[in-house]
């Protein structure tokens, strides 16, 4: 892998990478409540006043941010993609330093959302301040997208998609860590809700009652069988299907008449989410006519398609070249988990890469942490890709 050795970008500095990552953190945007609006502001400030901008508010305190810079055509263009929010902190007790103080040890940043994902929005700020500062018109526009609750519901890039400004560009790179490395691909998400109403009887004549925890566990066990057994992809592997939440009976002598299970399924490109649907309902179909009185309903909590970039997209080929200039990493990369991609991507159908600093092994866990080199490297892969394929 190339080291980076060319001083044109040598102004952006850890201790930059420090200040404005501890801004970040310091404000709380924990789920539920979010409190976007306020690190938007705070983001604003960083900026020169006369800047091109949209708030999009979506509470009194929920906001997403876009930040254009005009380009010499309005068609195409690039846009970086950032969430504001994090998820909760759990047991400050158990965190080594409070986790909204931002506490710096050497090179290490602690604090609720500095890999997950503020570390990118740092970066993203980084690269924004230096395009502005070039005072270059670039050929096509560059959009800076920060958005709200994408923890939990997705309101603020679909709020973005909404606005409509970024819906022509021609390329996306999500700024989520990716472990010093760029990512093509990541894997979609399917949640489940499987309610079965059986018939109450006492627990010493099972014959009389219909137990719905043992059907519910039956169709959830087969369901998982078919999923699991599909598809195998180069990075991300197989599908999963996890029963996340089990719930059901009243007494341990009295058979259960209703029971619930939901189902985290994580897909890879190319399975169908309405083909496991299908095979879910078919399986409740087959009960059904098995067990007279048995009622089945199923529910879908979450649909985020898996999604992929062809290597041989023009983005993958330029970004990868330009990681290899930062000292950036060029294997292979897949995300487990959704990003706000999965809300996008499918609307607008353009290339995207994940690609942004910190280990995405630490998001959602205590004592959340991220190198602010990684900040950096990461800041000056956006600047240099901006540089070389946008002035």
């Amino acid at each position: 892998m190339k080291k980076e050795n060319d001083n044109k970008y040598a102004q952006i500095t850890t201790e930059q990478c420090k200040q404005i990552l501890q801004k970040l953190v310091q404000i709380n945007t924990c789920q539920p409540e979010g409190n976007e609006g306020k690190l938007a502001d705070v983001i604003l400030e960083m900026l020169p006043e006369n800047i091109v901008y949209k708030k999009i508010n979506h509470s009194k305190t929920r906001a997403s941010l876009i930040i254009k810079v005009n380009g010499e055509t309005e068609e195409g263009g690039i846009a970086f993609v950032g969430h504001m929010d994090t998820v909760a902190c759990g047991d400050y007790s158990q965190w080594s330093y409070p986790p909204h103080d931002a506490i710096v040890k050497g090179d290490i940043l602690y604090g609720r959302g500095s890999a997950d994902m503020k570390g990118g929005d740092a970066a993203m700020i980084l690269a924004l301040k230096w395009m502005l500062e070039t005072k270059k018109r670039p050929k096509k526009s560059i959009y800076f997208c920060f958005t709200a609750d994408e923890e939990s519901k997705g309101s603020g890039i679909r709020g973005i998609l909404e606005d409509g400004m970024v819906n022509k560009v021609d390329e996306i790179i999500i700024c989520e860590p990716s472990d010093e490395k760029i990512g093509t691909c990541e894997k979609g998400a399917f949640w489940l809700k499987i309610t079965v109403q059986g018939k109450q009887s006492h627990a010493s004549r099972p014959d009389l009652g219909i137990n719905a925890v043992e059907y519910v566990e039956k169709l959830v066990a087969e369901l998982k069988e078919q999923v699991e057994t599909g598809e195998v992809h180069p990075i991300l592997g197989t599908t999963t299907a996890s029963v996340t939440k089990l719930c059901g009976g009243i007494m341990t002598n009295i058979i259960p008449p209703t029971a619930e299970a939901e189902l985290d399924i994580r897909t890879v490109p190319g399975i169908s989410h309405e083909h496991i649907l299908k095979c879910t309902e078919e399986i409740a179909d087959r009960f059904r006519k098995e067990i007279p009185g048995i009622q089945i309903t199923i529910e879908v909590m979450n649909d985020r398609p898996a999604l992929e970039t062809s290597k041989d997209s023009p983005l993958v080929k330029q970004i990868m070249k330009t990681a290899q200039m930062v000292g950036i990493s060029t294997e292979d990369k897949g995300h487990y988990f959704y990003t706000d991609a999965s809300q996008i991507i499918p609307e607008i159908s353009v290339p995207f890469v994940i690609a942004g600093p910190g280990d995405d092994a630490l998001a959602h866990c205590i004592n959340e942490h991220i190198s602010l080199e990684s900040v950096r490297r990461y800041a000056k892969l956006y600047q240099k890709y901006l540089e070389k394929y946008y002035l």
